[in-house]
């Protein structure tokens, strides 16, 4: 009996060794990078550490949280106050999720210092500032950060507002000298234009609605790069955009799977909300 039992035993120990390395080959894949970011696809958090994970997205603990597990740095969604302070802010108003209300930009930062989220499970995580938040990260240059520029505002003279932003952008680069650790995405053709005519050194992203769109934009301006969401590019694409000395930044990757195929893909930049997966597969 005692036999018999040992020799179960160990067909069944047998089993379980050939499932675990079954299944640990499955969830294995090798991913040839090819792109114009040195073959590496830069690891970027969407908001920090994503949307609903941990912490709202654009807080000073979320991209912390995000820097700090390893990623090459964040997006984050910025907006201009009325006296010119770049703060870490993505809805229309303050009133859709904040204890404040208002536009950002009909507001100066004195007056929104202090306003927090609202949204359970988020209570009392605080807007921040461009400076709060850069004046707290330990070894600044090693990371790099997205600049998605919400350009939202009621000011009837819109062009003084994008120079007033675009001086803002300038005061907050040269200050932490981030001139080489910042990219900056925008909707807005003027508003990249500006911001090309202000310094030729920025890397300039446009965000299209389709790729198609996107290349045309980014020929006739001499752009850095596209920022497109994930379903709206294909690899094929992404190549002809390597071909013409475009990066690629894909967004709304918000699961393993598109974690994955984004990685398929080839771009230079992930904005992703599963920031820990997309680390553990590209170490």
């Amino acid at each position: 009996m005692v036999k018999k039992y040992n020799k179960t035993n160990m067909i069944k120990y047998s089993c379980l060794v050939v499932l675990l390395f079954m299944i640990s080959s499955c969830n294995t894949e090798e991913y040839a990078i090819d792109n114009l970011n040195g073959n590496k696809i830069g690891i970027f958090g969407h908001g920090g550490m994503g949307s609903g994970i941990t912490y709202p997205s654009n807080t000073s603990e979320s991209i912390l949280k995000c820097i700090s597990l390893g990623a090459d740095g964040s997006e984050f969604d910025v907006q201009l106050t009325k006296d010119s302070v770049l703060i870490a802010f993505h809805d229309h108003d303050l009133g859709d999720n904040t204890n404040f209300s208002g536009l950002v930009n009909s507001l100066n930062w004195a007056e929104i210092k202090g306003a927090y989220y609202t949204n359970i499970p988020f209570l009392e995580y605080d807007v921040i500032s461009l400076d709060e938040l850069f004046s707290t990260i330990d070894n600044l240059h090693d990371y790099q950060f997205t600049f998605d520029c919400k350009l939202i505002s009621d000011q009837e003279k819109i062009e003084d507002y994008y120079h007033s932003y675009i001086n803002a952008i300038a005061r907050i680069i040269d200050k932490y000298e981030l001139i080489n650790n910042v990219l900056i995405e925008s909707q807005n053709e003027e508003f990249l234009s500006l911001l090309q005519n202000s310094n030729t050194d920025y890397k300039l992203f446009i965000y299209p609605t389709s790729f198609e769109k996107g290349l045309a934009i980014a020929k006739k301006m001499k752009l850095y790069g596209i920022s497109i969401s994930t379903k709206n590019v294909s690899k094929e694409q992404i190549e002809v955009a390597h071909e013409n000395n475009f990066r690629i930044t894909i967004w709304s990757v918000n699961s393993r799977k598109k974690n994955k195929a984004a990685v398929r893909k080839n771009p230079d930049f992930i904005q992703t909300d599963r920031l820990s997966h997309l680390i553990s597969i590209l170490e």
